[in-house]
């Protein structure tokens, strides 16, 4: 997520009116950069006869005091797929800010009428905090209430040394017209050549027109690239007729349609010098058409989800703006410009709710990822060539990469990952091949460390590239660096802490590299799909999958504590996190609360421990104590089940499980409460999963290990025991796990 200062207070400050509070001038530093203000019921619409009041937020860009004159509206409980345009001056009055305001208030995306909003607002920045109080009229009835205010730093910010846009130029989507020569060049490179012979292979997978990924315009703009290499107009033509194939065979949905319009957008942009007037002009219209379209959104009946946090809303928005950006500029379209701004608006919420601040994404792995490969990445170096802005540093999207590299674990010819969420895959090296050329530089050198190793010329040789546009992605952005450790850049522990992810990772070496990670689910967001368990974890080594995402079939409650006769906790908040630089870490959680039908509530504390200092005398220890509080023998909340899904071979024997891996390497788990405990386990479609009952606390330790497991002694019972492994001790004090050897 973007960073921000904070400012939570919402005052009811009639400016002028409190003498308590001591104020200064305004230093005109603090109005500097993104600056969004929050009109309390700045909106209505009728409804049933009366009047609905509703919040209107504004955007503006200020620097020390001075503002762009445009300013944005969004009030999505108006209607969320609108963004109304308007401009704004702004005055420093005495202790104040004056911001005067006309909005062009646009009442549905299907609708082009505007009625103009006008606002007159003060604000007085208090600390860090901006508030005030604004009056105002819309559709002849006054407004006014209170504002509350946050500035963040300017974002987008500015590419160093961009050069403005000629007229007409093209290409200038993934590459900019002056980069060519130097692309050609590379082209001829040990490099260039085996991106080039990858290339090939894909353009000889078939053209896939109705899909839930239409692969039409992708491989046209492959046949673009090879024209623009090699002045070979025949691959050309081929792409015109792919293009204009796809525009005639759109997709059943917006979902479908996106990545449509994505791959004719950049075979429009490559083959633009080429292709003739009448094709141009025949393509540009309907690029403008589309964008249109898919900036409007659909019907829910017909799929769509418009919020901003939901994959259709960003493949869609991207897909549009990839569009618009390559019109800017045309005297044909004028109104392209506006049509890149709100997609980029929309794309801005996007990165601001779907992902954390350490890019781990709401959805899950897959629907994160594959609306990144598809439209996301494309816009973002698009709007970076052409506007001289960047949307990637300042957001979650900068570690979207660093994030997957510390999460795969590479396995022969694949680059697995321990996933979350839908469908338990996700975009694996197409993901680095597409992120590359937007990706800050101070993490460059440990991801293409990592890409040339797997992917590049002393890897497969693939490049990540699995449909034909992403060659020119990675053509433009690979080059070759100095090797760098990941440990260096990355650390071995990850968090987000906007979402509630926890990683812990020992090294970067092979296969037997342990992976192990937690998901608090700290910003549960309605509406769209999102995982649904609080708490699952994962836990990856000596190249088995000990505790693995389960199969990607309905809801599956994986890897935590099921109370089968109730909803699943909604979210869940850390409470206590410790790391050490060996990649070992202990993170507890405290759920919401469940209610039951008698009105009585149950809560979960659950603490997750990770130890690879070898003291157990194993490579990875691992512990989870789970503590309910509230009333834990109440009706529905009576039954617990403690459940872990595992690729491995299962047996159970008394209070302990052995999991064994292909390769013989073992994972063996001791409870040490329940006692006694029922265990159990089913065969599943990805393995088995393990399933415990028997009480209501659960304490677990698992080692992992080659030859014999270490023993382990228990001193006490239940979750007041002390657990001895080898040199380790581990107890469970109240809210967390502690490990004496940390």
């Amino acid at each position: 997520m973007k960073r921000q200062y904070l400012f939570t207070a919402v005052l009811p400050l009639l400016l002028g009116a409190s003498q308590a509070i001591k104020v200064s001038l305004p230093d005109p530093n603090l109005l500097s950069g993104n600056v969004s203000l929050t009109l309390k019921h700045g909106i209505w619409k009728p409804w049933q006869e009366k009047p609905i009041y509703q919040d209107m937020d504004l955007d503006l860009t200020c620097d020390r005091g001075r503002c762009d004159r445009t300013v944005w509206g969004y009030a999505p409980k108006f209607n969320r797929e609108v963004d109304h345009q308007g401009t704004v001056v702004v005055q420093q009055r005495g202790r104040a800010w004056e911001l005067q305001v006309q909005l062009q208030v646009q009442s549905h995306p299907w609708q082009p009428e505007t009625a103009t909003a006008t606002y007159n607002i003060e604000i007085l920045p208090i600390g860090e905090e901006l508030v005030g109080s604004y009056s105002g009229s819309f559709k002849g009835r006054t407004l006014e209430g209170s504002v509350k205010g946050v500035i963040a730093p300017r974002w987008p910010s500015p590419v160093a040394g961009h050069q403005p846009l000629q007229p007409q130029e093209h290409p200038r989507l993934i590459f900019r017209k002056s980069q060519l020569p130097n692309l050609q060049a590379k082209a001829k490179t040990p490099a260039g050549q085996a991106i080039l012979a990858r290339l090939q292979q894909t353009l000889e997978a078939p053209v896939d027109y109705q899909g839930y990924v239409p692969t039409g315009g992708y491989h046209a703009a492959g046949y673009c690239l090879l024209w623009l290499l090699q002045g070979d107009r025949s691959a050309a033509e081929k792409a015109g007729q792919l293009v204009e194939t796809s525009m005639s065979r759109p997709g059943a949905r917006l979902l479908e349609q996106s990545p449509i319009v994505a791959g004719v957008a950049l075979s429009y942009d490559l083959c633009y010098s080429t292709w003739n007037r009448e094709r141009r002009q025949k393509v540009s219209k309907w690029l403008f058409e589309q964008a249109n379209r898919l900036l409007k959104g659909d019907s829910p009946k017909n799929g769509w989800n418009s919020n901003a946090w939901s994959n259709w809303n960003a493949r869609a928005r991207g897909a549009a703006g990839l569009a618009a950006l390559a019109l800017v500029g045309d005297p044909q379209f004028p109104q392209a410009q506006r049509l890149s701004q709100l997609a980029e608006r929309n794309i801005e919420r996007y990165l601001t709710t779907a992902m954390g601040n350490t890019g781990f994404g709401t959805e899950g792995d897959h629907y994160t990822t594959e609306v990144f490969t598809l439209t996301l990445f494309p816009f973002l170096q698009a709007y970076r060539n052409t506007t001289g802005l960047d949307l990637v540093t300042g957001s979650g999207a900068e570690w979207l990469l660093p994030l997957y590299l510390m999460r795969l674990v590479p396995q022969g010819g694949d680059l697995p990952i321990p996933a979350y969420g839908r469908h338990r895959y996700y975009a694996g090296g197409s993901l680095f091949a597409m992120g590359l050329g937007t990706l800050p530089a101070q993490f460059f050198p440990p991801v293409m460390s990592f890409f040339e190793r797997y992917l590049g010329l002393t890897g497969d040789r693939s490049f990540g590239i699995a449909s034909p546009y992403q060659a020119a992605y990675v053509l433009a952005a690979y080059r070759q660096v100095p090797s760098a450790d990941p440990v260096a850049v990355f650390d071995r522990v990850l968090v987000d802490e906007v979402k509630g992810f926890y990683l812990f990772r020992d090294h970067w070496q092979d296969s037997n590299d342990f992976v192990a990670s937690i998901y608090l689910k700290q910003q549960p967001l309605g509406g769209s799909w999102s995982f649904p368990d609080v708490g699952s974890f994962r836990i990856w080594g000596l190249g088995g999958h000990w505790a693995n995402a389960g199969p990607s079939v309905g809801e599956q409650r994986e890897n935590l504590v099921v109370l089968p006769q109730t909803r699943p906790w909604e979210a869940g908040q850390d409470i206590a996190f410790s790391y050490r630089p060996d990649g070992s870490g202990i993170v507890s959680l405290r759920t919401d609360d469940i209610f039951g039908t008698d009105k009585e509530g149950i809560g979960l504390v659950r603490s997750f421990a990770v130890d690879y200092s070898g003291a157990s005398g194993a490579p990875g220890l691992f512990a989870v104590a789970d503590q309910f509080f509230g009333s834990t023998e109440a009706g529905e909340f009576r039954e617990k089940v403690w459940v872990m899904h595992t690729e491995g071979k299962v047996s159970v024997k008394g209070q302990n499980f052995t999991i064994r891996a292909a390769n013989g390497a073992t994972m063996v788990g001791t409870f040490i409460a329940p006692t006694p405990v029922k265990l159990s386990w089913q065969k599943t479609d990805k393995g088995s999963k393990i399933l415990a009952t028997g009480g209501s606390e659960f304490f677990v330790v698992m080692s992992v290990q080659r030859g014999e497991a270490p023993a382990v002694r228990v001193i006490g019972s239940g979750l007041a025991a002390t657990v001895k492994v080898g040199k380790q001790e581990i107890r469970f004090d109240g809210d967390r796990l502690v490990l004496s050897k940390f």
